[in-house]
């Protein structure tokens, strides 16, 4: 059966309720579009609330279901991935979209796609749980980094911590909401001042790595997604891009297709010109992409809401976004650039923020590899090294030296 027909059967039924996939509709309602398929009954929809009037429970906004053994995505929810993902301490996420039934999301390549009012991205955090280990441990966990793609998780084998929602709301701005999930897994609760989750990283080999997850309260989160207004402005996705969606996703078994194309073929796509010239992230941790590549992947999901020219560390002077690591302007991007708005390591020899050649004398390497107070880089979000991605950025600026813009070791 053709992706696109197997995929209008799964919905609603038998009934074709395409055009209302991807963020909950803020009370749903009939298309008016000419040719679009029309929605569902509104009592089926997801719930969209604004986040001054979020309900205590996740359940209530009927878009993320649990009954304790699976979570699962409402039907009218498209799951999506990213080319290039946030770290949050190894924690696997499960990532939706949904937009009110007869709207469209306008295709950009500038910035994140144009979200209609009433769109709802939900994101879930959860980790594998480990054998083997001490059940007087709070949470054992597995160390992964690739979040298996669907729209469910087995709770036999899997955790859930806490789920995130951003609502575009009708003022025109985005709002988030947090819920931590139940001892029991079958509902998460609206939590609005942030949670410490006491948890183990266990690798198959080595010690068990204890640390505290952070769910994060509202004023951390806007640290990162008010990405345009110095972190105190108003909050704004960051992962959904053209670039980073435009890889391929398997939505069921034997069901794998392009996001973008998926998106368009459920009508929920506005002035899609098609794959040919589309913008494309790599894989960060690909190793058949190029060091350049993966590196300037990785640090733009996770350093560039902050380190871009309006963002929370704009006064760094630091830019770390897709456009401009690589550039010829290398100071920008850190090259033989002294730090602005950063003390300093307290060590001999950080003395740049990127030393080609050397990154052990490099500052943005050093702060990716610690996690102690005013060291660390990102400064929330994360309470553990990345230790691949550590050890792929090292590489990356060792061979800046000698790559073909012929990057120099700095000198006073």
């Amino acid at each position: 059966m053709p992706a696109k027909s197997l995929i209008r059967s799964l919905q609603w039924g038998l009934s074709s309720a395409l055009s209302a996939l991807i963020l909950a509709a803020c009370g749903g309602g009939d298309s008016d579009t000419p040719g679009a398929p029309p929605a569902p009954p509104a009592a089926t929809l997801p719930v969209v609330f604004r986040a001054a009037e979020a309900p205590p429970k996740l359940s209530q906004w009927n878009a993320v279901r649990s009954d304790g053994s699976k979570l699962s995505h409402h039907t009218a929810v498209v799951p999506y991935d990213l080319s290039s993902a946030l770290f949050s301490d190894y924690a696997l996420k499960m990532r939706g979209l949904y937009v009110p039934a007869g709207k469209k999301i306008n295709y950009t390549t500038t910035g994140t796609l144009d979200f209609p009012v009433g769109t709802a991205i939900y994101k879930t955090f959860y980790f594998p749980r480990a054998q083997g280990t001490d059940p007087a441990n709070y949470l054992p966990v597995g160390k992964a980094s690739i979040s298996p793609q669907g729209s469910t998780i087995d709770l036999t084998t899997h955790r859930l911590i806490e789920t995130r929602i951003l609502v575009l709301e009708a003022s025109g701005q985005w709002t988030g909401t947090t819920y931590v999930w139940d001892a029991d897994q079958k509902d998460a609760s609206l939590n609005t001042s942030g949670k410490y989750v006491e948890m183990e990283l266990v690798a198959p080999v080595g010690a068990p790595e204890k640390f505290t997850y952070v769910v994060p309260n509202a004023q951390t989160c806007q640290k990162c997604h008010a990405t345009e207004s110095g972190g105190s402005g108003p909050t704004l996705p960051i992962g959904p891009k053209v670039r980073n969606l435009n890889k391929d996703y398997e939505y069921a078994k034997g069901v794998v297709q392009n996001q973008l194309v998926h998106l368009d073929e459920l009508q929920l796509l506005a002035s899609f010109p098609g794959l040919s010239g589309a913008p494309v992230n790599v894989d960060w941790a690909d190793t058949a992409k190029s060091l350049g590549d993966r590196a300037k992947a990785y640090l733009d999901v996770n350093c560039a809401h902050c380190h871009n020219g309006k963002g929370n560390a704009s006064q760094s002077g630091l830019r770390l976004t897709h456009e401009d690591i690589g550039s010829s302007a290398t100071n920008l991007w850190g090259v033989c650039k002294k730090p602005l708005a950063y003390a300093g390591t307290g060590l001999p020899g950080y003395t740049y923020d990127i030393n080609p050649g050397s990154p052990e004398s490099s500052i943005l390497l050093y702060r990716m590899a610690h996690t102690e107070a005013g060291q660390t880089m990102p400064v929330v979000g994360r309470q553990t090294v990345h230790k691949e991605a550590t050890s792929m950025v090292s590489d990356w600026i060792r061979q800046l030296s000698s790559a073909p813009s012929a990057l120099t070791a700095c000198s006073e």
